[in-house]
């Protein structure tokens, strides 16, 4: 693996997972420095406040961090709060200070009061934002009223990042879908592994760290060939701790019921329910909600699906296998971003064609040993 390849930590799994590698305040000055700072707080917030974006804020004066937050939970305060609720907690005044935002503020009333209206009561003197939100009952508005009330607003600070970490939001607003990402590990053949056999391609390490990308989505979706040769779990098992809040969806499409009512992808777990795709009536299964949908290609039609997990609040879905299934994905132009790890060694079975699209391009690479994380967007 050549040198300029980094080595996969936690750290930077979890920054592949979330739309990284992301920018270094440590490297940055000014208005770029605290916007990182920002992005950094934000990070906190994913695969926790969908359908809400996990928006960074960070208040600063004369060079000084004051406060900060992030949005974690739909419903609870938003990162603009969060950091000012920061700052007074640390007997600090947010007046005349600038506030870093990853995204625009939102000024309409919801489960909580605006955001513009808590900055402007606040006494911030700038406020400036990464990326503008394209919600219609936001876009431009909540810089808008900042500047009609005498608030500085820069925009597009650290615009590409902050773009990019909201692109699951701003898919959903615009299309009702949620992103998807898909993850297959490939040996040096381009290999899942022999047919209806259960191949290790990567190491364990990598495997363990790969579970980043479990952790930065609200549901997991594999095609019930997956789900019968490897008879997985399907749980989230990245290290740290999450708050019960947190729903991990654990779907299977199985179009036709054919996966056993002893699959472990059944077994109920607490904060990470089982879901089944179905085409076809079927006798229920305990504790596994059933999801009809229209015949399609994989079995289900995947839109249709992709629509059902947007209402029960999926912004992020990790489509993990198998080949069958992200084929289908990938033909359905529905894949916004693809995860592959490949070994260094062969997997033995047939090597899978994948039709990318054409203007994807790699954009991050990790080694670990006997292989690489690739992603590719």
């Amino acid at each position: 693996m050549a040198s300029s390849v980094p080595e996969l930590t936690p750290g930077l799994a979890w920054a592949l997972a979330t739309g990284g590698p992301w920018p270094d305040p440590e490297v940055l000055q000014g208005d770029k420095r605290f916007m990182a700072l920002a992005l950094r707080e934000a990070l906190q917030g994913v695969g926790l406040s969908s359908p809400n974006p996990p928006v960074g804020c960070v208040l600063v004066k004369e060079g000084r961090v004051l406060g900060q937050g992030v949005h974690t939970r739909a419903g609870d305060p938003h990162g603009e709060i969060m950091a000012l609720r920061d700052a007074e907690a640390r007997g600090e005044d947010a007046r005349g200070a600038t506030a870093y935002v990853t995204l625009e503020p939102c000024c309409h009333h919801g489960r909580t009061p605006p955001c513009t209206e808590a900055l402007l009561q606040a006494g911030v003197a700038r406020v400036v934002v990464g990326v503008r939100d394209s919600n219609p009952r936001v876009d431009g508005g909540g810089l808008a009223i900042l500047r009609a009330h005498g608030v500085q607003v820069s925009e597009g600070v650290l615009g590409e990042a902050c773009g990019r970490f909201h692109a699951p939001f701003l898919k959903l607003i615009r299309t009702g879908l949620p992103w998807v990402a898909l993850k297959l590990a490939l040996g040096s053949d381009g290999s899942l592994g022999p047919a209806g056999q259960r191949t290790e391609v990567t190491s364990p390490e990598a495997q363990r760290l790969a579970h980043a990308l479990r952790r930065a989505s609200e549901a997991i979706l594999v095609g019930r060939g997956t789900a019968a040769a490897d008879d997985p779990q399907l749980t989230d098992r990245w290290p740290e701790p999450v708050p019960a809040h947190r729903l991990f969806r654990r779907v299977v499409l199985d179009s036709r019921a054919q996966l056993p009512a002893t699959a472990r992808a059944w077994q109920p777990i607490q904060g990470q329910p089982p879901l089944r795709a179905l085409s076809v009536e079927a006798p229920p299964l305990k504790g596994v909600e059933d999801l009809l949908l229209p015949p399609g290609p994989g079995g289900c039609s995947l839109r249709h699906l992709l629509h059902e997990l947007a209402a029960r609040g999926v912004g992020r879905l990790l489509v993990e296998g198998g080949g069958t299934l992200a084929r289908a994905f990938l033909a359905e132009g529905l894949v916004d971003e693809f995860h592959l790890f490949r070994s260094h060694r062969p997997a033995g079975g047939p090597a899978l064609a994948l039709d990318l699209p054409v203007s994807w391009r790699l954009r991050a690479q990790a080694a670990f040993p006997g292989g690489a994380w690739e992603v590719w967007r």
